[in-house]
């Protein structure tokens, strides 16, 4: 299971997924950071809480000896947690989502999990040593979860080089509504295997109050074609169409300044965000698009196939992202910036594991970006 030195790896997506998400969405709105790296003591698991954006949070009983390192603020969808231990040679990825199948009950729950683990389990079998892949199942306290085991067949009787995996552990739990990913990589079997599988058994979910606030409602009234995001009392709104999408309410920062719009469309898998925000210097499209372009990169290292163009008054840029090791899946992502009296809108549309008929669809979304008047 072969690592660059880009973000960590968590599982693929199946459609609707949340994940997909803008990495702009989360740094232009700045939500709430968790704590940096952190050695825990001797002694028994520490329970820490992580934020999980706009979803309350996890709290995880990090092993005595292990460390917890919170993936950079803006990256694409929620933080990714690394965890470690010094001196030892394995490195765990967990990344808390919230589950696109909400609201539901305990065994949609469990199947949604089941899902993901079982999309990872594909993936991993075109490049593992073993013929076969079992699921196993993981439960605990509000928790149902499953996972396999896979060898990389590339290192068989080879010495793993710097940031290379012989082994790799890899599943998802249903945690209350959120989905836990979790990956484990090792060259060797260990007491790490056990440790991690416990600590997603006792995995527990806090519901909101937690920074950035209580966690984000559909909004079945509102309607999408076109979709009219506005702000400040200006009368005018940035509109977009995205018909059969399921959006949530608005979220508006705490001085009124920017606001978002997440939705997803349940057929395609597309996730659309819409955030309007200060333009600051920017007097036009194409400079709101060189602002948030730096902000892009450093939080997506794996961008590429970035282009740039323009259609009538929008600034446009299309690239794509491949999480590199074990479960690797692309990401296709595009946007269209427009600005009028002070505000970037950024309109962003992402897609897990793209098929060719996407691209169609997310052309004529972007393609309808423009603005209107408030009557």
């Amino acid at each position: 299971m072969r690592r660059g030195g880009g973000r960590p790896t968590s599982l693929p997506c199946a459609r609707g997924d949340l994940r997909a998400l803008a990495a702009a969405v989360l740094v232009l709105l700045g939500p709430a950071g968790c704590a940096g790296l952190r050695r825990t003591k001797a002694g028994p698991p520490e329970r820490r809480a992580f934020v999980v954006p706009g979803h309350g949070a996890i709290e995880l009983a990090v092993p005595a000896g292990w460390t917890a390192e919170p993936g950079p603020e803006g990256a694409p969808g929620p933080p990714t947690i690394r965890l470690g231990q010094h001196g030892a040679s394995f490195v765990a990825l967990l990344t808390p989502f919230w589950s696109p199948g909400e609201p539901g009950d305990e065994a949609a729950r469990g199947d949604a999990a089941q899902l993901f683990a079982e999309l990872a389990r594909r993936n991993a079998l075109e490049g593992s040593a073993e013929q076969e892949l079992p699921l196993q199942e993981l439960a605990g306290e509000g928790v149902h979860g499953f996972w396999f085991a896979a060898t990389d067949r590339t290192l068989q009787g080879k010495e793993p080089g710097p940031e290379e995996w012989r082994h790799v552990i890899q599943g998802a739990a249903a945690v209350g509504p959120l989905v836990l990913a979790f990956t484990l990589l090792d060259n060797a079997e260990g007491p790490q295997r056990g440790a991690l599988l416990e600590l997603v058994r006792g995995a527990r979910y806090l519901p909101g109050g937690e920074e950035p606030g209580e966690a984000m409602e559909l909004d079945p009234d509102v309607r999408t074609v076109p979709l009219r995001v506005g702000i400040g009392g200006r009368p005018w709104a940035v509109l977009v169409d995205l018909p059969g999408f399921r959006m949530f309410k608005p979220q508006t920062s705490d001085d009124g300044a920017s606001v978002l719009v997440l939705g997803q469309d349940p057929a395609s898998g597309v996730v659309a965000s819409v955030i309007l925000r200060p333009a600051g210097a920017a007097r036009d499209a194409a400079a709101c698009r060189e602002a948030d372009l730096p902000r892009i990169r450093v939080a997506a290292p794996e961008l590429a196939e970035l282009r740039l163009a323009s259609a009538g008054p929008a600034a446009r840029a299309s690239y794509a992202l491949e999480r590199p090791g074990a479960g690797a899946v692309r990401e296709e992502h595009g946007h269209a910036w427009l600005q009028r009296e002070g505000l970037c809108a950024n309109v962003h549309l992402s897609k897990m594991a793209p098929v060719p008929e996407d691209a169609e669809v997310m052309e004529r979304i972007l393609a309808s970006v423009r603005f209107g008047e408030d009557l």
